[in-house]
């Protein structure tokens, strides 16, 4: 089999979202899609350890979350050589824009979002043609 013509490999992205109405809706729009296979989890805690056993191709990150808050997982995950590079999308209710800016970030999307926005910004990050 000539490998053009084997099925690429799924892209894993991991939903941060405490909100689990919001979770199941990504989670649904993105494992709808054939490229990605998507896996939301709802706290930070939980979310360092699934980021640190599976290899993500894209984090969609709140920032608002129990107990680790998004831009502390965050700096957490940068602070390790492994998860460093793994693109993060914040996706946030509230503006955030000192913190972001202190950490660099330029790449957050606004509740309520537009689904074809928001995919749109993952196929860039996990297609880039």
């Amino acid at each position: 089999m000539d490998t053009e013509d084997a099925p690429a490999e799924r892209k894993v992205i991991i939903i941060v979202e405490d909100n689990e109405d919001i979770a199941s809706l990504l989670e649904a729009a993105l494992n709808g899609e054939p490229d990605y296979q998507a896996v939301a989890v709802h706290d930070g805690s939980r979310a360092l350890e699934v980021i640190h056993s599976v290899k993500a191709s894209l984090i969609l990150l709140d920032v608002m979350l129990p107990g680790i808050d998004g831009l502390q997982l965050y700096d957490m995950i940068r602070d390790v050589p492994e998860t460093a590079k793994i693109p993060v999308i914040f996706v946030t209710a509230t503006s955030h824009d000192e913190d972001f800016r202190k950490r660099g970030i330029d790449n957050h999307i606004v509740k309520p979002f537009d689904m074809n926005d928001l995919l749109a910004r993952v196929a860039q990050i996990c297609r880039p043609e």
